[in-house]
């Protein structure tokens, strides 16, 4: 009789335990992901910057620190951003001729959004910065307003289409005679929380464990008080 009892209560509390751990290792897991992701975008980001080769660029030269010349074009795509402490804004992406002739994209950093339509005339530039393929749409992010230029991510292929411009696109870390931009270098600050969500869901083990001996040994004591009952 206390066998059946204590089935459904030790299975629970072994199931719960299990699963907390679970997570908690995955947390861990992330965890030492992120860093050596933190690490990798660092080495990248602190390397020789090297002169722009259109050609000999792909995925695995993200981060890449480069350097060319030539001028920017007068087009551009405004995307919604918020940088502290400006509040909400636009990321500006001008499309960027070379000295030979191919045209690529340029990410010039931040504007508030009363400098949003002001015109820029940024002419011949020696630009420095670091190759970025980003990934930040999904099929819930809403299609460009081409009306009022406002994009809701860097897609980075409709903007390489809409500007016809070559799939490259560069985090300028150079400055520019502009005043209304706020150069927004490329840095590994990436979130990283897993640490705390590691020790949160061993925190919640333990507990659950505890609770778990204590529901065992409160039924197992209920079960001997009534067996006492009986003899007497």
């Amino acid at each position: 009789m206390l066998v059946k009892r204590l089935l459904f209560p030790v299975s629970l509390g072994l199931f719960g335990l299990s699963i907390l751990c679970m997570l908690g290792i995955w947390q861990i897991n992330r965890l030492n992901w992120k860093n050596n992701l933190i690490y990798e975008v660092s080495t990248s980001i602190a390397m020789e910057p090297q002169e722009l080769n259109p050609t000999n660029i792909g995925i695995n030269s993200q981060y890449l620190p480069v350097t060319f010349e030539g001028k920017f074009l007068k087009n551009e795509i405004h995307v919604l951003f918020s940088l502290k402490p400006y509040g909400p804004g636009f990321k500006v992406i001008k499309p960027f001729k070379l000295k030979t002739d191919e045209i690529i994209l340029v990410d010039l950093g931040f504007v508030s959004e009363s400098k949003k339509n002001v015109l820029r005339e940024i002419g011949e530039n020696k630009i420095s910065g670091n190759i970025f393929f980003p990934n930040e749409t999904d099929s819930f992010t809403p299609a460009p307003n081409h009306m009022k230029n406002i994009w809701f991510s860097r897609d980075l292929e409709k903007m390489s289409n809409y500007l016809n411009t070559q799939p490259i696109m560069v985090i300028m870390s150079s400055k520019v005679d502009d005043e209304t931009i706020v150069i927004t270098s490329l840095s590994p600050n990436f979130i990283n929380n897993h640490l705390q969500y590691a020790i949160t869901w061993f925190s919640m083990a333990i507990a659950w464990l505890f609770m778990s001996i204590y529901l065992i040994i409160r039924l197992v004591n209920n079960h001997k008080k009534v067996n006492l009952k009986n003899v007497i």
